[in-house]
């Protein structure tokens, strides 16, 4: 039998867009229908909403076979998009490669094993509570008394999928309330397809940790058991991947908007990729904005925090050890908002084997797990305060914004400790559920209770410097400025050209990421004659990608006048 052939990374799946409303009425479908009609008048589009409150769509080729886009063409006609009226921004949505997340680079004298491996520490055998002895989450179920914990809140959970593992199964699992967004389909349920570096039952060890029941489940193999953060909370699963591995902006995006629509009061997000997308950012801020408190894992490997965490809207959550040391594995940098236990933790896991489903618990690492325990120890605070009484007094678009002033203030920061790459410390919820609520909330919500501006958030150039990150800002503008063969008081006009096409270029190629941040640093410390030959061979790479007409012309050496259009009238609200 033929190897079926793999689908190049990135993939693009679809457009989304959005258009602005017309004299105070809302766009629909058919608005955004005749827009598409009239800019490409020989392709055709499915249209679906995104989000009808802010008229936001996505537009999918009604031929996939024969309207299929490479990663150039798809830009090129975001790019023609944008210049329609009323269109307020307009990017490709892709599927990326999340391989490089799941490798296994050597540190600390050894090699690490690879995210959501059995990453046994020996410190943590027979240790099944660990990670919640850590967090302080057994002192803070005792300050509920007659009450179980985290219950009547609920967790929307974008991932793989959910199993019948004796952990999770129940009626608190709301697999009704779910969705298949990779197969769309009504079930969420995770089909377990092997392969390498799939990572089944991803969904189900994430969710485990979040709202298994306290102690050994009947049906469980023990002794080894998983108990939950929020033991009384409730979950939506949605499947917004197949694999861990493979990264989609368009799936997350929808499955964020789902889980605000069902109900959810906490979203924890264990999926996170190297490319920011516009569309998933007004998701979370959607979320925010609803009272949904959105937590995200920083990621693994690549150094930097990956997207959404990156995002000011939601929480970035790092990975810590037992020994309460930063995991060797986890990403860091200033998006970093609080760290909780990452490595060698045990959770749920099921495995399939000649059609028989059998259900483990096993040891596993990944800032996956550390945020969503910190997604339960969420839903314990709106349990132990009541979330209407907080709505209440701060309204709904703050509650995230008192949620992490509270939890930062809170922490246990342990000697030594790296604030500046991994926040100002290890969650305590005990002493969390304990501290006295603010009078009132920050005044510009998460944004106002920043340690230090998220570059993420921020201009184009911004983007890149969180990418590119350690290498210095200035390194960083002398490099890119030089790629794109543009003067510096140019580059912030070239970058709103095609600033987020580079971005994806820099995200997905780790050899071009690494080019670039040893020009960034050269030039940073005065060698410009090996940087202007790192920044050469970065743009090998970016021509190797088969990037838009746009980005090929100002690779080539046409100036930024030359080669832009006029950018779209607003790309942030």
């Amino acid at each position: 039998m033929a190897r079926r052939a793999r689908r190049p990374s990135p993939h693009f799946e679809s457009l989304a867009f959005q258009v602005e409303p017309r004299k105070g009425v809302k766009a629909d479908t058919r608005a955004a229908r005749a827009i598409l009609r009239r800019v490409f008048p020989n392709r055709a589009w499915i249209i679906v909403p995104l989000n009808r409150r802010t008229g936001e769509f996505e537009a999918t080729p009604k031929a996939p076979g024969k309207g299929r886009l490479s990663v150039g063409a798809a830009w090129d006609v975001s790019y023609r998009l944008r210049q329609a009226p009323r269109i307020v921004y307009a990017e490709p949505l892709f599927e990326v490669s999340n391989s490089e997340q799941f490798a296994r680079p050597a540190v600390r004298g050894r090699r690490a094993r690879s995210a959501g491996s059995g990453d046994a520490d020996p410190g943590t055998e027979g240790n099944y509570q660990w990670s919640l002895d850590t967090l302080r989450v057994p002192q803070a179920w005792a300050l509920f008394e007659a009450r179980t914990p985290g219950a009547g809140l609920v967790v929307g959970h974008p991932d793989t999928g959910y199993t019948t593992h004796p952990e999770i199964v129940g009626p608190r699992l709301r697999v009704a309330d779910g969705y298949d967004f990779e197969d769309d389909r009504a079930d969420p349920r995770d089909p377990l397809a092997a392969g390498v570096l799939r990572h089944p039952s991803h969904g189900t060890s994430t969710s485990s940790l979040i709202m298994s029941a306290q102690g050994l489940q009947p049906g469980s193999a023990g002794p080894a058991f998983v108990s939950g953060t929020a033991p009384g909370a409730s979950l939506i699963p949605i499947r917004a991947t197949k694999s861990v591995v493979l990264w989609s902006m368009r799936r997350l995006t929808r499955a964020v908007h789902h889980a605000v629509d069902h109900g959810a009061h906490v979203i924890s997000i264990s999926l996170g990729g190297p490319v920011p997308s516009i569309a998933l950012h007004n998701a979370v801020r959607e979320a925010e904005a609803q009272g949904v408190i959105v937590l995200c894992a920083a990621g693994n490997q690549v150094r930097f925090v990956v997207f959404p965490a990156a995002f000011d809207e939601v929480i970035a959550v790092a990975a810590s050890r037992i020994d309460d040391t930063p995991w060797d594995g986890s990403c860091r940098g200033a998006a970093v908002d609080i760290t909780a236990p990452g490595s060698s933790v045990w959770r749920a896991r099921t495995e399939r084997a000649n059609g028989t489903d059998r259900y483990k618990v096993e040891r596993g690492s990944g800032t996956s797990y550390a945020v969503a325990s910190t997604a339960g120890i969420a839903a314990l605070w709106l349990s132990y305060h009541g979330r209407g009484a907080l709505v209440a007094r701060y309204g709904r678009d703050r509650l995230a914004a008192v949620f992490k002033q509270v939890r930062q203030r809170t922490c246990r920061t342990p000697p030594g400790w790296d604030g500046s790459d991994f926040g100002p410390g290890i969650v305590n919820a005990h002493a969390l559920l304990r501290a006295p609520l603010p009078e009132e909330a920050p005044a510009r919500g998460l944004r106002g209770i920043r340690r230090r501006p998220v570059s993420a958030d921020q201009a184009p150039l911004e983007h890149l410097v969180h990418q590119l990150g350690p290498a210095p800002r200035s390194g960083v503008v002398r490099a890119v400025a030089e790629l794109l063969k543009v003067d510096e008081s140019e580059l912030p006009d070239a970058l709103d050209d095609v600033g987020a096409e580079l971005a994806m270029a820099i995200g997905t190629d780790a050899a071009l990421r690494q080019k670039l941040r040893e020009a960034s640093t050269s030039f940073a410390r005065r060698g410009p004659r090996r940087a202007v030959r790192s920044v050469r061979a970065a743009g090998g790479r970016v021509a190797l990608q088969g990037g838009s007409r746009r980005l090929r012309t100002y690779l080539a050496g046409a100036s930024a006048r030359s080669a832009r259009r006029p950018p779209a009238r607003a790309r942030r609200k």
